[in-house]
């Protein structure tokens, strides 16, 4: 498997720009603009999301959608990124990283922006638990009966808070239109399509 980018924080002066920039991101309308921040974010992120992905899989990481600013004030800054209490109904909230969960992922994950943030975290096992972070199965409402088998293998619902030590995959997802052309690989470049996926692992591997 090809080594992929790691992100590792070295600068803490650097941490409330980056974090500025990502929240610039999400909120501007301007496709220039969303170019140019774009464009300061990828230099050290990886083309080759397949092999990420794999990692996911071999790791037996979950998947979820995310907002891209609450993912890097966790990886930054160290603020636990809250997804459900215990209380909370056993709603869908996170994946396994096959494909066909990263389709649910990306079609019902909720998050501002353009560009969407996958993170790869935890683990997949029905009843994984840590001091802050549970996984259980999920519950099903009547429309969803037909696909209920699927879903059960494909979804989990997750409660607690992800710490930065959780997360340890980073993709995004960006429109091929709001990509930088000078980012774009030689395939990419050949062949227009709706996304273009960037990402890394997370801390050592």
């Amino acid at each position: 498997m090809q080594k992929t980018p790691e992100l590792i924080i070295e600068n803490e002066q650097e941490v409330p720009q980056s974090l500025e920039l990502v929240r610039e991101l999400e909120v501007v309308e301007n496709q220039d603009d969303v170019k140019l921040r774009l464009g300061e974010m990828l230099d050290r992120i990886s083309s080759d999301v397949g092999a990420l992905y794999e990692g996911m899989r071999v790791e037996q990481c979950l998947a979820r959608v995310e907002q891209l600013s609450r993912v890097l004030e966790t990886i930054e800054l160290g603020k636990p990124l809250h997804i459900s209490d215990e209380t909370d109904s056993h709603y869908a909230n996170a994946v396994i990283p096959a494909p066909e969960g990263i389709k649910i992922a990306l079609s019902e994950g909720e998050a501002p922006g353009s560009v969407r943030a996958v993170v790869g975290f935890g683990k997949t096992l029905i009843g994984f638990k840590t001091d802050h972070l549970s996984v259980s199965e999920i519950d099903f409402a009547e429309s969803e009966i037909r696909d209920a088998n699927e879903r059960k293998y494909l979804c989990r619902h997750v409660s607690g808070d992800l710490l930065k030590d959780d997360i340890h995959y980073l993709i995004l997802r960006i429109p091929y239109e709001l990509m930088p052309a000078e980012r774009l690989t030689v395939e990419e470049k050949k062949k227009s399509r709706p996304f273009v996926f960037r990402g890394m692992r997370l801390g050592s591997q």
